[in-house]
């Protein structure tokens, strides 16, 4: 396989798509954005300018960068164009049966050389190529949300996917300007996923059993260790600390954590309930008191401040 990936096909108009194609195109690819319609396809145009001109306005971009990366987009409706790429990344659907169906078809028309990636925040790409005569050039890129400000970028590794297309994903995401990891095991949730989960099932588990408020138990983490998560792991803590001291923590607080393999009673009465968070103005937080755009604001201006500092 030819090793420089210079020409990408981003299919997928939606929440992802657009600003994974942000990222391409800053990085100097020449990249289609593919949709299912013309409809899709002006909303995905306007999501990539939106997301540009917000890291513009930040200075994290130039208008000459902008505009470089602008000129370097194409879109149409035609799948094949996934043909004429070196790389085509799907961010559609979070649907087994539907990605299924959309690599089968991507395999048929796609070069051999061509790697196919998956979006996918959650299922196997072992699965979502199951169909695929070539599944050793299948891996998944989960760009983490929002794609155009966010480092991370988790490769994952399925069991038919070849080492090549492995270290040349992970090549072209760090000439992007990505932080990517590589998982070597085709697991559910990946990586990141595993670690949200498993904080987020503790968080309302201690919600559900009184021991503290969401906004008490949101702020504990945001000021405590989440702060320092940036720079200072947690098991670079438990070096830190001594495996000894770590292994006494665990012993003492590992039997009272929630260890349930199913969601928890609060969760399911929340959403039986019809309170299904800020779409609803209710769910963990009132959202009728707060705005879920503003908080968004404002997880974005902190990335794009990170992404500065990151470029000092």
């Amino acid at each position: 396989m030819e090793d420089v990936i210079s020409r990408v096909a981003v299919l997928g108009t939606g929440q992802m798509g657009p600003g994974i194609a942000v990222v391409t195109t800053l990085a100097g690819c020449q990249t289609t954005l593919v949709g299912r319609s013309p409809d899709g396809l002006a909303r995905g145009r306007a999501r990539f300018e939106t997301a540009l001109g917000f890291m513009v306005e930040n200075e994290v971009v130039t208008d000459a960068e902008a505009a470089a990366a602008t000129a370097r987009l194409a879109t149409t409706t035609d799948i094949g164009a996934a043909a004429e790429a070196d790389m085509a990344i799907e961010s559609i659907v979070e649907h087994l049966a539907t990605k299924q169906e959309f690599f089968a078809r991507l395999d048929e028309i796609c070069p051999p050389e061509i790697i196919l990636a998956s979006n996918t925040s959650g299922l196997r790409i072992s699965d979502i190529s199951a169909r695929m005569r070539r599944p050793e050039r299948a891996v998944t890129t989960h760009f983490w949300n929002p794609g155009h400000l966010m480092p991370l970028v988790e490769v994952i590794q399925g069991e038919r996917t070849a080492e090549e297309t492995v270290q040349r994903t992970y090549r072209f995401l760090l000439r992007c300007g990505k932080r990517p990891v590589i998982g070597r095991k085709d697991v559910p949730g990946q990586i990141c996923n595993r670690l949200l989960q498993a904080v987020t099932r503790e968080c309302i588990y201690m919600v559900q059993e009184g021991i503290a408020s969401a906004e008490d138990v949101e702020t504990a983490l945001k000021a405590g260790a989440g702060l320092r998560f940036p720079v200072y792991g947690p098991l670079e803590h438990a070096d830190a600390i001594g495996l000894d001291l770590a292994l006494k923590v665990q012993t003492s607080v590992l039997p009272s954590l929630c260890n349930a393999t199913e969601p928890g009673q609060y969760l399911k009465g929340l959403v039986g309930g019809g309170n299904l968070g800020a779409a609803s103005g209710h769910g963990f937080h009132n959202w009728e008191e707060r705005s879920v755009d503003e908080l968004r604001r404002t997880r974005d201006l902190f990335l794009v401040q990170r992404m500065k500092e990151a470029r000092q």
